[in-house]
């Protein structure tokens, strides 16, 4: 179980902070007009929803404070999103886009948030996406929850790699 969380915080880590810089903004592409997800988010809460080969479900989550993660997202309109990790001091510009299939007045209640860059499509072919990195996102007025299926990188019949945000 150590080893599996230690595997969960090193993906996390990857995905925040891999990314290349942004260059030409005419032809990249603008999310979704979404304006409640625009701003500074913290990451509270990481890990994984796993089903083991007996049909057994595991939720291994965590929240990342007191483990010494502490990463924030900065959404821009224009398609930016800064990772910032503060521990490591380190910030990375990435692109992002928003597709909203459903919501409502409070927030996203079904949605993809895409993260875009060469980085980001190394790790979704990784996972057996195609394109950019693909998460399922919902939000609220203050939390954002993202979803992603990682079970192509684990020997589990099913594993969700799950990120909880809370608006700063």
């Amino acid at each position: 179980m150590k080893k599996l969380i230690a595997y969960g915080v090193l993906f996390t880590i990857f995905i925040l902070n891999s990314g290349a810089g942004c260059s030409d903004k005419t032809t990249d592409p603008k999310p979704d007009t979404f304006p409640g997800l625009i701003g500074k988010w913290k990451l509270t809460k990481t890990g994984y929803y796993i089903t083991k080969s007996d049909g057994t479900k595991v939720n291994d989550t965590f929240d990342t404070e007191p483990r010494g993660i502490n990463i924030v997202y900065e959404f821009f309109d224009d398609g930016r999103l800064v990772v910032t990790d503060v521990a490591r001091s380190t910030k990375v510009e990435i692109r992002w886009s928003l597709k909203v299939i459903k919501s409502d007045d409070k927030g996203i209640l079904e949605g993809q948030l895409i993260q875009i860059g060469n980085e980001q499509k190394e790790l979704a072919k990784e996972i057996g996406q195609s394109g950019d990195l693909t998460f399922q996102i919902n939000t609220t007025p203050d939390l954002i929850f993202l979803v992603v299926d990682v079970t192509k990188m684990s020997t589990y019949p099913e594993m969700t790699l799950i990120q909880n945000f809370k608006k700063m």
